[in-house]
């Protein structure tokens, strides 16, 4: 919710000339926090398109709390409903991914706590925060450094079955660390088990993970210089167990951009360039409509929605 509005001081080399020329040409200014008023029109933003699109489960990264002061110590998940539809998400869970009371960056000098908020119509029978590995940190960083996690949460149906959504957000800027693969394969681990029960589930967030698509938007966005990541996709593995959106194949079709989700707040990029969030769904599902909010979105957030329409098949009598 912090807005389309800024060029945030991580999401560009502050240390390159050329960078920073190109952020004063596009009359924007390198910030470390967004205007209260800005959060508040994205906050408008965002539930305008929900109201639009009308989905039964909304899996939301990076919603800060009440106690965060990059975001005016605004509650983003209580402003977000007060602004839907009275009763629209009657359940929801949450799971903090950066908290600590005080950080100690120079852009930040202050409490953060940042979320994974899944909202849903249906009632939510349990929720459980899955701590993913983390990046190798020494021991004065590691307490105020991100904890990432699957917040894993079931709902209630009309059979004696509940389903499983699963949301989550990975490590950002993590080229050449190794934690990726160790992510993805405690991502894997939970899947597993979910099959093993025989629980549908769903799995959506921003990965920052690029897809197996023989490297083509790893090529283009390591030429333009707007992000690094490892040659071999780490996401991979998903891709070979589960059916995921965007799919292979729209992934690499003739022009894949209908499918891209990420449009960077680097001004050098002129519209979506990459795809960095997904959805993966188990076996029992079926996909009945798939597709990237772009467009009308563009404007509200550096992330596009990604959204997946299932049903499940009716029960033998």
């Amino acid at each position: 919710m912090a807005s389309k509005n800024y060029v945030f001081f991580y999401d560009i080399n502050i240390d390159d000339p050329e960078r920073v020329a190109a952020v004063k040409n596009a009359n924007k200014r390198i910030a470390s926090r967004p205007s209260r008023e800005h959060v508040l029109w994205t906050l408008d933003k965002v539930a305008e398109l929900i109201r639009e699109e009308d989905p039964d489960v909304v899996l939301l990264q990076e919603v800060n709390g009440g106690d965060d002061s990059r975001t005016h110590y605004i509650d983003h998940t209580l402003e977000l409903l007060n602004r839907l539809p009275g009763k629209l998400f009657p359940c929801r869970s949450e799971a903090p991914y950066w908290k600590a009371e005080f950080v100690f960056h120079p852009e930040v000098l202050g409490p953060v706590n940042m979320q994974l908020v899944t909202l849903s119509k249906y009632r939510i029978e349990k929720s459980v925060r899955h701590q993913l590995p983390r990046k190798a940190n020494n021991f004065l960083v590691a307490p105020f450094d991100f904890q990432r996690a699957l917040l894993e949460s079931h709902i209630a149906t009309d059979r004696d079955q509940s389903i499983a959504l699963i949301n989550t957000h990975y490590e950002a800027w993590a080229a050449g660390t190794g934690i990726m693969e160790k992510q993805v394969a405690r991502t894997e681990a939970l899947l597993q088990s979910l099959d093993s029960a025989n629980i549908p589930w769903v799995l959506g967030g921003d990965l920052n993970l690029l897809p197996p698509d023989d490297n083509r938007q790893r090529q283009r966005i390591l030429a333009a210089r707007t992000g690094y990541y490892d040659e071999n996709p780490q996401i991979k593995p998903l891709y070979d167990k589960y059916r995921g959106i965007p799919s292979l194949q729209h992934l690499t079709s003739g022009d894949p951009r209908a499918w891209y989700t990420h449009f960077p707040n680097d001004p050098t990029a002129t519209g979506p360039d990459r795809t960095i969030d997904y959805h993966f769904y188990s076996q029992q599902w079926s996909l009945d409509d798939a597709y990237i909010v772009q467009e009308k979105a563009l404007h509200i957030s550096d992330h596009l929605p990604v959204i997946g329409v299932y049903s499940l098949p009716r029960a033998t009598p």
